[in-house]
């Protein structure tokens, strides 16, 4: 048996001679045409060294944090967000190899890169951009076009605190609060004030007074089943719960500041309203972050992350990022109806930038559907005057009063309501029209007067290809973050991580264009 394991053969291993291969470059063995000199091409000239500490430390082991962030950002740009993954390709892939000289970098190396990453991921993502799309690909910035998608946090759908629901709470509990002190006013002789709502702090007050009170007449405080517990005893804990109960609510109210709702798990990610669900095959509220981009000629130009769900909020700082950034605006910012509101408007206005963002009712007026809704103002036609006429012939030329209200921006949006002078008397189609005495019709004149701009400006030829080129680049850029990098939901917590995930990701998809750039040019060195 021993001299048949010897005779057999062992398939294992190479039988024949192997010899080291020269040069030792590891350059040599990789293809000219590989994604990693696109991105050495695409990283030339750029100090890094102003964005990580690159001093390496009394510890033999450390590695030099420029390395680190290159090694990272080829990562990304290959859709490997994986700490783990991206050291483990430091020892297999001989392109990661190549980034770190034969160094092995754990991932906990990488992560104290990430650490320092988060507070200049700004200045990282802008340079690399701006690089590209200025210096390498020579991108009109003068038209951008601007999207933004909802990327699911790293919390369970179900982990949500919503601040309605505590304000309702609190009001129940508001209530019975002031009918305690009520009873212990007049059990005890006390004069503790009683208030329409209470604070922690409040509570806290009542508890230690009485308290002290236990401790001064040594009142023995007992729990157990089959104890008996004193008057005092009772209303401490009943106070004491209350404390309990409102430092929980003040503190999720504290966390959501504006937002009406926030994840027990990732207390930065708000509850959005998303298209798809896996589970449900169906639209379902989940925790997420609002990510917003700007895409020129193909590149990510500016990016961000907010908590709000709305996108009209997001404009004004997403374009005074963009501005602090590049030292100018756009001049064509096209954006879809999720942007059209006034405050927007009044914005590019100010800022000299054309107004190319629909509006919610863009293009309803076309509408077979739409125009079947005859009792609707839209679909109704203006006299020489320019005021409306109902589908009875009726004139709406009776001013009645200025409607005033302020944005969330405090700008005073004023709406004229203007009336029928029979006010509908004697119209058969009344029930139908309007559910009030009788039907009203509000102008804007200076809503109506930029919605006419963003009319007139896209339905000229420049017009119409830029709304062919926002859905093309815009949506496209997402549809190859999502599916071609595999990017659906973040996988770290807390607002500065998710942010430079996402930068990062941004990052990796313009060195994944600006490749694809490269080979079409014929720009393939090694």
């Amino acid at each position: 048996m021993l001299q048949n394991q010897l005779n057999q053969t062992n398939y294992n291993h190479y039988t024949g001679f192997v010899q080291l291969s020269l040069p030792f470059d590891l350059s040599v063995k990789i293809d000219p045409n590989d994604p990693v000199f696109s991105f050495l091409d695409a990283v030339e000239g750029i100090d890094f060294s102003k964005f990580v500490k690159i001093a390496r430390s009394n510890n033999t082991h450390s590695h030099d944090r420029v390395m680190l962030l290159k090694t990272l950002l080829f990562a990304f740009q290959e859709g490997n967000r994986s700490l783990t993954k991206i050291a483990q390709l430091c020892k297999t892939d001989i392109r990661y190899m190549y980034l770190t000289n034969e160094e092995r970098p754990s991932a906990m190396a990488f992560q104290r890169m990430t650490d320092q990453l988060k507070e200049s991921i700004d200045d990282v993502f802008f340079t690399i951009s701006k690089h590209i799309a200025k210096d390498l690909m020579l991108c009109d910035m003068d038209i951008q076009y601007i999207d933004g998608t909802k990327i699911e946090a790293n919390a369970h759908k179900n982990s949500f605190v919503y601040k309605k629901r505590i304000v309702n709470a609190e009001v129940r509990l508001f209530e019975r609060i002031t009918e305690d002190i009520y009873q212990l006013n007049m059990a005890y002789g006390y004069h503790y004030p009683v208030k329409g709502t209470y604070e922690a702090f409040d509570m806290g007050i009542i508890c230690q007074y009485l308290m002290e009170v236990i401790t001064q007449e040594e009142i023995e405080l007992v729990y157990g089943k089959g104890k008996r517990k004193s008057g005092f005893q009772r209303f401490y804990d009943l106070f004491l719960g209350y404390y309990l109960k409102l430092t929980e609510y003040e503190f999720w109210l504290n966390i959501m500041g504006e937002r009406n709702s926030c994840s027990k798990v990732d207390h930065d990610a708000t509850f959005m309203a998303t298209k798809y669900d896996y589970y449900n095959q169906t639209g379902v509220t989940r925790p997420c972050y609002n990510c917003q981009i700007a895409v020129s000629n193909g590149i990510i130009v500016n990016s961000d992350v907010f908590q709000n769900p709305a996108d009209q909020y997001t404009w004004m700082p997403f374009m005074d990022r963009y501005e602090e950034a590049y030292g100018e605006l756009p001049k064509y910012p096209v954006a879809d109806a999720g942007y059209g509101s006034y405050d927007n408007y009044l914005y590019n206005v100010e800022h000299e930038m054309e107004l190319v963002q629909k509006f919610s009712m863009y293009g309803k007026e076309e509408d077979k559907q739409f125009q079947k809704r005859k009792f609707n103002s839209l679909n109704w036609k203006e006299n020489e005057e320019g005021f409306k006429i109902c589908p009875e012939g009726r004139v709406f030329d009776q001013y009645g009063y200025d409607r005033i209200r302020y944005t969330k921006n405090e700008n005073p949006s004023i709406t004229q309501i203007y009336t029928e002078k029979d006010r509908c008397e004697g119209c058969p189609h009344k029930e139908e029209c309007t559910k009030g005495k009788y039907r009203t019709y509000g102008k804007n004149v200076i809503l109506n007067e930029f919605q006419e701009k963003v009319k007139e400006n896209l339905a000229t030829p420049e017009g119409t290809e830029m709304k062919k080129q926002r859905s093309i680049q815009v949506e496209g850029a997402f549809g190859m973050i999502k599916q071609d990098m595999g990017f659906t939901r973040f996988t770290r917590k807390g607002m500065k991580r998710v942010k430079m995930e996402f930068l990062l990701v941004c990052i990796g998809y313009n060195l994944r264009k600006y490749h694809i750039h490269r080979i079409r040019s014929g720009k393939n060195e090694a």
